[in-house]
C-alpha cells in the first residue's frame, strides 16, 4: 500500500466533521461580503473550535437533495454561509470535493454540506449532518458573525 492509499484509508475512517476541521482556509459569506481566514489565524481557530463543539456526535446521513451550481451561487449572496477549502481534492463515500459549503441558520439542527469541484462547481449530491443533543447552529452562527 503506497502513502496515497494509506492517507485515503485514514480519511475514510475519519468523520466528515474531523475532515472539515482540517481544512486549509475558511471563507465566510455574509450578505454578499466575503472574508477569508487562513489556517492558524486566531479567527480560523475560533471557527474550528465552534464547529467542533457544534458537530460533536453529529450523525452523517444521506442528503435528500442535490445542489445546482447557478442556484447555489445566487443564494450565497444573501444570508450567512461558510465554506471550508481543502489543500487537495478529497472524497468521502466516493463523492469528491475541494470545498464544502454550508448555509448557516441559527435554529438549524441539521444541514447540507454542499460539495464543490472545479469541474462541476456546486452541482451534485451533498452530505448531510444531523446535530445531536438538542444542539443548533446558534453558537456557530454567533461565532461567524462576531469575527
Amino acid at each position: 500500500m503506497d502513502i496515497k492509499e494509506i492517507e485515503r484509508k485514514e480519511r475514510d475512517e475519519m468523520s466528515l466533521c474531523q475532515i472539515v476541521s482540517g481544512c486549509e482556509q475558511i471563507v465566510v459569506y455574509s450578505d454578499g461580503e466575503i472574508k477569508t481566514y487562513e489556517k492558524g489565524a486566531d479567527q480560523y481557530n475560533d471557527m474550528i473550535a465552534s464547529w467542533t463543539r457544534m458537530t460533536d456526535d453529529a450523525l452523517e446521513m444521506p442528503a435528500y437533495g442535490v445542489s445546482l451550481d447557478e442556484l447555489t451561487r445566487r443564494e450565497m449572496t444573501a444570508g450567512l454561509w461558510v465554506e471550508f477549502e481543502f489543500k487537495d481534492r478529497l472524497a468521502r463515500h466516493n463523492m469528491p470535493f475541494e470545498k464544502l459549503l454550508v448555509k448557516v441558520e441559527e435554529g438549524y439542527r441539521g444541514f447540507n454540506l454542499i460539495r464543490y469541484t472545479a469541474e462541476a462547481g456546486y452541482s451534485g449530491r451533498c452530505f448531510y449532518l444531523q446535530l445531536n443533543d438538542d444542539k443548533t447552529m446558534s453558537e456557530f452562527a454567533n461565532t461567524l458573525k462576531n469575527i
